[in-house]
């Protein structure tokens, strides 16, 4: 059972992309210290949320090989 919705995920994710620390929630806001804090925070919501992150390896690597002369 999650705790997230992804109304707040898409909330959080805004304010991330403005810059802005503090979201309200409801009734609530909640001040973030760093982005780095908040890009945290997006990441567990999307991980409980079931979600994909853009920027989490696939697993395929390209590598080019070439002969030295």
């Amino acid at each position: 059972m999650t705790t997230f919705t992804t109304d707040q995920l898409a909330n959080l994710k805004k304010a991330y992309a403005r810059g802005v620390l503090r979201v309200r929630e409801g009734d609530t806001w909640i001040e973030y210290q760093s982005m780095k804090q908040m890009r945290e925070a997006i990441e567990l919501m999307e991980t409980e949320l079931g979600i994909e992150h853009a920027n989490k390896p696939r697993g395929v690597r390209r590598v080019r090989f070439g002969t030295v002369k």
